[in-house]
């Protein structure tokens, strides 16, 4: 019987550790880094929302405007939404890229909350 105790109380404390979550604490310098790393996993995607702009408007210029917060704990990208000021893009631009970055996880998580705003500038090629 005592075995059987033993494998089990082994047995729940590795299923506890296989399960816990790891968080970091990163500096400011690296916690921008990363964030920016994260969301040029997108560079693609938003380069194809300009392709698609520049079908309809050769000329299609301006720039992106994101504010967003970076959730602590999960890393989830919250609260996306454009800085209407600061963005000079077209609607259908500035919403593309909007739906490039939903969902975006920065991964691993940190213990802080982040609040960051992050642009893109488009121009034709001459």
């Amino acid at each position: 019987m005592r075995s059987l105790s033993l494998i089990t109380l082994f047995t729940l404390l590795a299923g506890s550790i296989g399960c816990s979550v790891q968080y970091v604490a990163r500096d400011v310098d690296t916690y921008r880094q990363d964030t920016r790393d994260l969301l040029s996993t997108k560079n693609d995607a938003i380069k194809s929302c300009y392709d698609e702009q520049l079908k309809t408007d050769p000329k299609a210029g301006g720039s992106v405007v994101v504010n967003f917060t970076v959730q602590e704990e999960t890393g989830q990208l919250i609260n996306v939404k454009l800085d209407e000021e600061k963005s000079s893009a077209s609607d259908t631009l500035n919403q593309c890229v909007l739906d490039a970055v939903d969902g975006l996880v920065l991964d691993p998580p940190d213990q802080r909350e982040g609040v960051a705003s992050f642009s893109w500038e488009f121009r034709v090629n001459s």
